[in-house]
């Protein structure tokens, strides 16, 4: 396997990480698109699920030759720091339980590697003449895909759900 090809399998990993991330803790446990007080996460969760949406499908249909090799990889630096900001807020605003905790440490250490396998293959493409050339890799380009149009539909909704409450937190502190 190209180091692309392992990094299209950890991102498959990391979607359904995130799914059950996503569904278990955040819909089923926590609620939080419900809790006016989880307005600012949710809102760095939309905003890292357009990050993803655009990684699942680039790197699936694209090979980011020459300048655009650094591109890609400022997309995955785009998302660290998000998650970053992801975890201060979890941290000042909810206790996470274990298995959220556990899960966020899988996605962690997955995100450490799909990023080196990313890595590896930018080097590879930087020495190429700068172009997006389109590719595409049987099963994992259409899985990612998949991948792609759920997440953004997640990140839309948690976009309205970050409104929605962040007008409900301000309704709420002037009523106190």
């Amino acid at each position: 396997m190209t180091p692309i090809e392992v990094a299209l399998v950890l991102l498959l990993v990391h979607a359904a990480l995130g799914a059950f991330d996503t569904f278990y803790n955040h819909e089923w446990r926590e609620r939080l698109p419900h809790r006016p007080e989880a307005h600012t996460e949710l809102a760095l969760h939309s905003t890292r699920s357009w990050f993803f949406a655009a990684t699942f499908l680039g790197l699936a249909w694209l090979e980011w030759r020459g300048a655009w090799a650094w591109a890609a990889l400022a997309l995955i630096g785009g998302e660290y720091l998000v998650t970053i900001a992801d975890s201060v807020v979890e941290d000042r605003t909810r206790r996470l339980s274990a298995i959220e905790r556990a899960n966020h440490m899988l996605l962690a250490l997955n995100t450490g590697l799909y990023g080196a396998f990313v890595a590896w293959q930018a080097l590879l493409w930087s020495a190429l003449p700068t172009a997006l050339v389109p590719t595409r890799h049987p099963v994992l380009s259409e899985l990612l895909s998949a991948c792609s149009i759920a997440v953004v539909i997640w990140a839309v909704r948690d976009a309205r759900a970050s409104h929605r409450e962040a007008r409900e937190a301000e309704r709420l502190a002037v009523a106190r």
